[in-house]
């Protein structure tokens, strides 16, 4: 039975596009076949400066079974396409894992047998791949990720006509930020602002303080690394519903990365920044100058690595770093040499976080 879904149909026109050139440039043509795909990663990103987001460029990459080295890739590229096929007539719905295990085979003969995915990086890279071709993000052929980002405060969704209220128990719990971004509505929010930190052990700490009810905020997790979801649920609730968004992360170079993941992206999704990043967001802390400005203690600082400096290095140079207040956070960084993850604050007692850093962090931000 054919998809009802429109959009699914239109993707599978597009799937069946591709075949249909591949053949005729094989059986008609008499050629080797191409896959035309732009570029994903550091070299093919760029800053614009218009958009105040990481996008991605130009560069496209030439897929051919024209050796013997690239015909892997290439015929990952076309099992993955004919799963996403496969995936939409039935009208179903998978994880990036269950498309590695409903395509994972093996090749070759008795004597020289492997499996088709070295790993499910492979598998991952052939997703996206499918993306670029068909011109579509993922969750619209039905395929999302384990859900990671949690919610917890005044807001209201519906999921696939359940409703999910995000206030009630939000001293105790929070909700799981569903990855199924096409089912997900936000139907109400009572909130003043949202705020993001990097982990769920600080989100739990904050939570259970009474911050949510205090100051009638949404408070969110991408529980380290965010996922899509979390990330365009931070856009639809700065966008639609005009909130400010605040983001705290740990103080080193990786956690303000994080952080930047909200406000301007990242290189390996650069193609997908304009549905993914919300400039407006706000990075207030971890600053590396509140380690000083908060007295965290010694022996709850940490030391930084060389891979730390390297990243802090290569930061200075990005063009989306350039202003002062970065700058000179960076050089205190790596002039001190030292670390600190939001935690730490619990030195000072476990709800100096939530009712002195924060608060202070958001008055001087004009957010409370």
């Amino acid at each position: 039975m054919p998809p009802r879904n429109k959009k699914h149909k239109d993707i599978i026109k597009k799937i069946r596009l591709v075949m249909k050139t591949i053949s005729d440039e094989v059986l008609i043509q008499k050629k080797i076949p191409e896959l035309e795909i732009a570029k994903i990663g550091y070299d093919n990103t760029i800053w614009s400066e218009k958009k105040k987001m990481l996008t991605i460029g130009e560069k496209k990459v030439v897929v051919s079974p024209n050796s013997t080295k690239k015909i892997p890739t290439f015929a990952q590229y076309l099992v993955m396409a004919n799963a996403v096929r496969k995936l939409l007539d039935e009208e179903m719905e998978s994880t990036i894992r269950g498309m590695y295990y409903a395509t994972l085979s093996s090749v070759g003969d008795d004597r020289n047998k492997e499996k088709f995915w070295k790993g499910q990086e492979d598998s991952d890279d052939a997703i996206k791949a499918i993306e670029l071709i068909t011109g579509t993000p993922r969750e619209e052929f039905s395929v999302t990720s384990k859900p990671k980002g949690m919610i917890s405060g005044p807001i209201t969704l519906s999921v696939g006509g359940d409703t999910i209220d995000c206030n009630l128990g939000s001293r105790a719990t929070s909700q799981l930020i569903p990855t199924n971004t096409l089912d997900v509505e936000i139907t109400d929010v009572k909130a003043n602002f949202v705020m993001v930190v990097e982990k769920d052990t600080v989100l739990n700490n904050i939570r259970k303080s009474g911050f949510i009810q205090k100051y009638k905020a949404i408070l969110m997790t991408g529980s380290g690394e965010p996922d899509r979801a979390t990330r365009i649920m931070v856009k639809k609730l700065s966008e639609d519903w005009k909130l400010p968004v605040v983001v705290f992360a740990d103080a080193d170079p990786w956690g303000l990365g994080i952080a930047l993941r909200y406000k301007i992206g990242s290189e390996s999704l650069s193609y997908d920044s304009d549905r993914l990043v919300t400039p407006r967001v706000k990075v207030l802390g971890m600053m590396f100058s509140d380690i000083y400005e908060y007295n965290i203690p010694e022996v709850a600082r940490l030391a930084a690595s060389q891979e730390d400096i390297n990243r802090a290095n290569d930061m200075k140079k990005k063009p989306w770093l350039q202003e002062s207040q970065w700058q000179k956070e960076l050089d205190l960084f790596l002039k001190k040499k030292e670390k600190c993850e939001l935690d730490a604050f619990f030195k000072h007692g476990f709800k100096y976080l939530a009712e002195v850093y924060l608060p202070r962090k958001l008055q001087d931000a004009g957010v409370i």
